[in-house]
């Protein structure tokens, strides 16, 4: 599997967290870096761009030798990088045939600074996404995305979320998944799209078990606040993808570890639904589990799902481990 995105000095995020999520997912990585940065768990204090024919060469090293399987873009940074990357990959599916390929369309990070400037957006939508297979964006990067293209656009509701994603894959992509680590939503909000047209995916909340788990209520985690990710597949079909809302700082190179887990889904084969289902249930946990590092916002812990343990650690929101797992 092959990373196109930026390198993250502090390990959290970028090719970093992509490589750690290929090798723990059995995949083995390889990497092209866009741009340097100076970051740690407080912000990015600084970004070097890597020469766009110099992003090529990378390419052409990877692809001419490797017998790649699947590839995830991040961060890509000026128009100059995302051109090439995008061309490198057009002449590549000429000639070899299409791969999965997952775009996360890194704009902003968690602190602010820009990691795509604003006159690559129109590239992206334009060069990037008709050749992407699914695209991540979040919350603020699916307001920008549609606001270059349509009137400003506002995601306030789980209604919203579900246009948004709609009209995101008008811009080319074969399928969205909008993500909703940014937006609280209610499980009742939820449970109203409980129809034919929209498919519901509950992880880690028990239905008829729930009540057992009810009871830690009183140490003031509020079962019924969810995350919820909105996918639109190639059908058009909308699945939400539901589960407990974390409070956590370890959340550094959510969005990366995301998409990578996603594209090993998808090079061996997984179709969509379960692929998304999988990356999503291992980037929770990696928050889940995490040790704090760092003064700011750390990263996951991205080898959870290879460290020997019988129960996971006790969080707030699963206070009660083993009473969990013999539900």
């Amino acid at each position: 599997v092959l990373t196109i995105a930026g390198s993250d000095s502090g390990g959290g995020a970028g090719i970093q967290a992509d490589l750690k999520t290929f090798t723990v997912h059995g995949c083995y990585g390889a990497s092209v870096v866009t741009a340097l940065t100076a970051q740690n768990t407080t912000g990015v204090q600084a970004v070097h761009a890597v020469p766009p024919d110099f992003v090529k060469q990378q390419m052409s090293s990877v692809l001419d030798d490797i017998d790649v399987r699947a590839i995830k873009t991040g961060m890509l940074f000026d128009t100059e990088n995302t051109k090439a990357v995008a061309q490198m990959l057009k002449g590549y599916f000429d000639v070899k045939g299409r791969i999965p390929l997952v775009c996360d369309p890194v704009c902003v990070s968690t602190s602010g600074h820009v990691l795509l400037q604003a006159e690559a957006l129109n590239t992206v939508i334009d060069e990037l996404f008709p050749l992407s297979d699914l695209i991540t964006p979040n919350k603020a990067e699916a307001e920008l995305l549609l606001s270059q293209r349509h009137s400003p656009f506002q995601i306030t509701s789980l209604d919203n979320m579900i246009t948004a994603a709609r009209c995101l894959k008008k811009l080319g992509a074969q399928a969205v998944l909008l993500k909703g680590g940014h937006f609280a939503v209610s499980l009742k909000e939820v449970e109203n799209f409980d129809s034919e047209d929209v498919q519901i995916i509950r992880d880690g909340l028990l239905d008829e078990n729930s009540n057992i788990l009810r009871i830690h209520g009183r140490n003031g985690h509020d079962i019924d606040s969810v995350v919820v990710d909105v996918l639109c597949a190639s059908d058009n079909c909308i699945t939400l993808f539901t589960r407990p809302r974390l409070e956590s700082t370890s959340t550094h190179g959510t969005g990366c570890t995301l998409s990578a887990a996603l594209a090993c889904q998808l090079a061996r084969g997984t179709p969509l639904t379960e692929a998304v289902r999988l990356a999503a249930a291992y980037t929770h946990t990696g928050i889940e589990t995490a040790t704090p590092i760092g003064s700011g916002f750390g990263p996951l812990n991205h080898v959870h799902s290879i460290t020997p343990r019988l129960i996971v650690p006790r969080s707030k929101t699963n206070p009660y481990p083993l009473t969990s797992s013999l539900i």
